[in-house]
This record gives C-alpha cells, structure tokens and sequence, in this order.
C-alpha cells in the first residue's frame, strides 16, 4: 500500500511540473514588446490630415536631418510609392524604369496625372511617418514625410517615402534596438539645432567674440580719462582710480601706492601726486 502512494506521489509530481510553467507563462510572465514597437518608441511619428488645400500636418513628429541623398520621394497624395533601399552603407536609389513603371500604372487605371518625384537630398528635414519590421526577410522600413516648414518648402509639398533597411540574413532575430538604431542613425540623425532662434543667437555670439560682450560700437567716443586734483579726500581719489596697491600711514599724512603712481594725502586730503 504505501509503494502505491509513493507512485502516486511521484506521478503528481510529474504532472505539476509540466503544468505549472505553462501557468507562470500565462499568468506571472511579462509581454514581449515587438522589436517594432521599440524601434517605434524611438520617435514621434507625425500625424497626417487634410484640409481644404490638401495635405497637412496634424501633429509634427521628431524632426529627422538626412546624412545620406538620393531617397526617392513622391506627393503625399500619390497612391503609389517605390522604396528606396539601404544596404552595406549604400542608399540605392530606384531607377528610371521603375519610375516608368509606375506611370504606365497611371495611365493604365485613366488617370491623367503626371508622377511628380523628388529625391531627398543631405540636410533635408523630414517627419518619421511609421516603422515596420519584417523579420523573415531581415528588412526595416522607415516611411517619412517631409518638414516642408523646416525646409522652407513653398508652396508645400509633403513628399513622402519608405527606406527599407536591408540587413543580413538572420540580423534581425537577435539584434537588440540600439543595434538597429545604429544603422538607422547613419541615414537619419534627430535635429538638435534648436531651430532658427538658437541660430540667430550663435551669429550674435560670433559678432561679439567667442562667448564675450558684443563689441561696443566703432563711433562710440573713449572713456573720459579721470582726474586727480589737490584737496581731494581719499574717497573721492578711491572712487577715481581704485583701491592702491600699497598704504603707507605716517598718522596725519598718509601715501597710497599705485602701479604707476603715488598720491600723498595731508589730512585726509590730496597734497602731492608723483
């Protein structure tokens, strides 16, 4: 009788051990965040309307500075977009057959309107619109828009376009987010220059030298230069010229040294100056 118990026991035993961590995981276990959502909480994605020209900005985003030209860009408008890739260090630029492509695409479905591209050129500014990961295929695709107030676009245009990350096969099945990151940061760096204001500041600092006082105007006259005159008490001398270096006190006359002078006062007042 007791060996049965001991079997039933073990038997228990062995049950629990394969129920309880299927338990802990649907019970206690913290939710995987998606390497997109990380790489999501990256930035700020602009959001998108319309208004009775078209296409507006409802809610800029991260302002993004372009490291790398050559993205292809069209109207925000248009329906069809062709990606732009970027592999080992390279952008690759979509080429003219493709674009003919897209308009033998228009014409096909009688539209009559032309394809208007843009290729994003070094220094432009631009809005992350969203980021997608697809990890089977190794690839991270960043679609922007761009900040037609920060470029000084008018009249607006909002181009839009999707760069797809290409890394290597497996890349992305351990890479962390900084890693990816890394790669996305050498397209695409956050603007920190603080806008046009921070910009005038630092021409009014190079005007006044390197952090200094600005410069006093060329037709502003110089310093009326002071006066030491006998009968004037040390206050007024102090007042004038400074402290001395040194004060020799003979009781009622009394000798302040200067740098370059030496001013005798008889009874608190100026009788000689050598």
């Amino acid at each position: 009788m007791g060996q049965r118990v001991q079997i039933s026991i073990r038997v228990a035993a062995l049950i629990l051990a394969g129920i309880m961590p299927g338990l802990v995981a649907a019970q206690g276990a913290p939710a995987t965040v998606s390497l997109a959502d990380q790489l999501s909480a990256q930035y700020t994605m602009v959001k998108m309307g319309a208004d009775s020209s078209g296409p507006a900005v409802v809610e800029a985003g991260t302002i993004l500075v372009i490291q790398k030209g050559g993205i292809l860009g069209v109207p925000y408008s248009d329906v069809s977009i062709v990606p732009t890739k970027y592999q080992d260090g390279k952008i690759q630029t979509p080429n003219s057959l493709m674009m003919k492509g897209i308009g033998h695409a228009f014409s096909h479905f009688g539209s009559s309107k032309q394809q208007t591209t843009h290729l994003f050129q070094v220094g432009e500014k631009v809005y992350p619109s969203r980021i997608e990961v697809n990890q089977a295929a190794d690839k991270v695709t960043l679609g922007i828009v761009a900040c037609d107030s920060c470029n000084n676009t008018n009249p607006p245009t909002f181009f839009k376009a999707d760069l797809i990350f290409q890394f290597a096969k497996g890349y992305l099945a351990t890479a962390s987010p900084p890693q990816v990151m890394d790669i996305v940061a050498q397209v695409f760096t956050v603007d920190d220059s603080g806008g046009q204001q921070d910009q005038g500041g630092a021409a009014q600092g190079e005007q006044g030298g390197q952090g200094g006082p600005p410069a006093p105007p060329a037709n502003q006259p110089p310093p009326q230069p002071q006066t030491i005159q006998l009968g004037q008490t040390i206050d007024e001398v102090v007042a004038a010229i400074g402290q001395p270096d040194k004060i020799v006190n003979l009781g009622a006359k009394q000798i302040y040294v200067y740098k370059d002078i030496k001013v005798t006062f008889m009874k608190g007042k100026v009788s000689d100056v050598q």
